[in-house]
């Protein structure tokens, strides 16, 4: 064989893998044909909004959390709700695509993840009725997951980063802010912190010891933002922690320049973490030292 017709056949040889790249690429990421994507799992996510939803339940073996809308807002399990975490998570539905069909034997279904037994569910209520999708594994690409709805042999491949949100737990979910007031109203504050007890008073722009002397304008600022919403907590007490049964170590009263009270936080005692309540709200916090000494500041840490 000449050296020109070696190279010839190089070049259609080449030629054709270039072309069965090409090939391979398009078609493993061109979705089904419409006519693939139909019965309930085409409409599965239509109208699945925030405003027409009126709970959604998300569950895997061994845990599930309800979403439900009470009064225009979203709870979660009957605890108030973390609003960004619902948001992200509505915008996730909306993005959701259903790429195709994966499979239709149900022998697929335990290798896919979508069997009943193990697969997560997600459940949408609206209008008193329900619908339900089985969960499965991440697909052959980023960002895939398999699904199927239960009772139906076939499979399907979506785009969409649901998975994420069906395996949160219960805390992941619940809103943690504190509490979070217009500190441009307060004008008095009282601490309680370990034996010391003492008010600060606002005059104009300048936070002062109510007994006179100067405060610490960086530290009473820090105790502003906390009460301006910065107080978040790290996590939840729980039944049975030890944290909790520890006696009250400090606590924060914010008042206007009537008397009225603002904001009013309480600590628990100890070196760590510490549990913590807000006024008007019954859940307990749980606060790592720093925010303690934000929140419930010590009287040396005021000082100039």
């Amino acid at each position: 064989m000449s050296e020109r017709t070696l190279k010839r056949l190089l070049g259609v040889l080449g030629g054709a893998a270039v072309l069965w790249l090409v090939v391979f690429l398009v078609s493993s990421r061109e979705p089904a044909s419409e006519a693939e994507i139909t019965g309930p799992i085409a409409a599965f996510f239509e109208s699945a909004t925030d405003s027409t939803l009126t709970a959604v339940r998300l569950s895997h073996p061994g845990a599930t959390v309800e979403l439900r809308r009470v009064d225009g807002s979203w709870v979660v399990n009957g605890f108030k709700s973390d609003s960004g975490a619902v948001a992200r998570f509505f915008q996730t539905l909306g993005d959701t695509e259903v790429d195709g069909l994966a499979a239709s034997n149900p022998s697929n279904h335990a290798r896919m993840g979508v069997d009943a037994d193990t697969a997560a569910t997600l459940e949408f209520e609206a209008g008193g009725s329900t619908r339900r999708l089985l969960v499965g594994l991440d697909g052959p690409r980023g960002g895939t997951i398999y699904a199927r709805i239960p009772d139906e042999d076939a499979v399907y491949l979506l785009t969409s980063g649901l998975r994420n949100y069906l395996y949160r737990g219960l805390d992941d979910w619940r809103n943690r802010k504190m509490l979070a007031i217009d500190t441009s109203q307060v004008r008095r504050i009282t601490v309680e912190r370990d034996a010391d007890s003492f008010a600060l008073v606002r005059t104009d722009s300048v936070w002062t010891f109510e007994g006179g002397g100067a405060a610490d304008g960086r530290h009473v600022q820090s105790l502003l933002n906390e009460l301006g919403g910065g107080l978040v907590a790290s996590r939840f007490i729980a039944p049975g922690d030890s944290i909790g049964a520890l006696p009250q170590g400090g606590a924060t009263v914010a008042y206007s320049a009537s008397g009225e009270q603002l904001a009013a936080v309480t600590v628990g005692s100890g070196s760590g973490d510490r549990w913590a309540t807000a006024a008007g709200d019954s859940v307990r916090y749980r606060i790592p030292p720093f925010r303690v000494d934000a929140i419930v500041p010590t009287l040396e840490s005021l000082r100039p």
